[in-house]
């Protein structure tokens, strides 16, 4: 049933990204989910013509692929690769769309193991069809297969043709929608070290000293730029760790990208 393959993707940054979000498993896993695939799919909405995949992340292969793909891209379903979808791209749409993948990476890598399976990433491009045009492209994955240190091993994805619903040929933003009860977060930034979300856990300006902290700066540094001194913003720094019931910076700095802080 998941017998078709392609070569290995050639673009090398896409392809490590892609290895480092299956956590260099080697993909050997039987395909033994297609139950879970049809329960995955109840949870997405589709606002126009869609095709769906599996891709296999560990070893970067596309591996079933719908005939629905000739309605929208008018291709074969054996012609739709990893590396098919890279070089058709619009080139105004490429560098976001690494962007969106390095994000998805970090994203799923700080998530523990059992909350892997329970988001769905969301964001769309631009995509050329065989006779040149381009649609817009809502793309929508989630996890279907793992192991048990959370490596992403088969994700099922669904491209939805939105063109329609394009009135200004601007692009959505990067989306984790939480399913089973698991907490959202919209247009994430992907030039941020944390997500965007409503939790009040810390002060206005414990925020601003965490965003600082996970920038790398020190407490010098935080101190001369929110010109206060160095014993207020280690005050906060305290504040921060005992509040966030972290021990290490590198805790830190995983505990908030998988709890959505500041």
């Amino acid at each position: 049933m998941l017998s078709r393959h392609m070569e290995l993707i050639k673009f090398d940054d896409m392809k490590k990204t892609w290895y480092q979000i299956a956590r260099h498993h080697k993909g050997d896993i039987p395909p033994s989910f297609e139950l879970e695939v049809y329960k995955k799919m109840l949870d997405i909405f589709h606002p126009g013509d869609f095709y769906y995949y599996i891709v296999n992340i560990a070893s970067v292969e596309m591996e079933f692929v719908s005939d629905s793909i000739s309605n929208v891209l008018k291709i074969r379903p054996e012609e739709f690769t990893v590396e098919y979808i890279f070089e058709h791209i619009h080139p105004d749409d490429k560098a976001r769309f690494a962007l969106h993948e390095q994000k998805v990476t970090q994203f799923f890598n700080s998530l523990p193991s059992e909350k892997v399976l329970k988001y769905k990433v969301s964001y769309d491009y631009r995509l050329r069809c065989s006779d040149g045009s381009y649609k817009w492209i809502l793309m929508q994955t989630v996890t279907v297969q793992s192991d048990e240190k959370g490596a992403v091993i088969r994700v099922l994805g669904v491209q939805t043709d939105i063109t329609h619903l394009k009135t200004d040929n601007r692009p959505s933003g990067l989306s984790f929608l939480g399913l089973e009860g698991e907490e959202s977060f919209y247009n994430v930034p992907v030039d941020s070290a944390v997500l965007i979300t409503g939790k009040e856990l810390f002060s206005k300006r414990e925020k601003e000293v965490l965003r600082l902290v996970l920038c790398g700066k020190s407490t010098l540094e935080i101190a001369e730029l929110l010109a206060v001194s160095v014993h207020t913003i280690n005050s906060h720094r305290k504040n921060i760790l005992n509040k966030s019931q972290c021990s290490s910076l590198a805790e830190l700095g995983s505990k908030s990208v998988r709890e959505g802080w500041v």
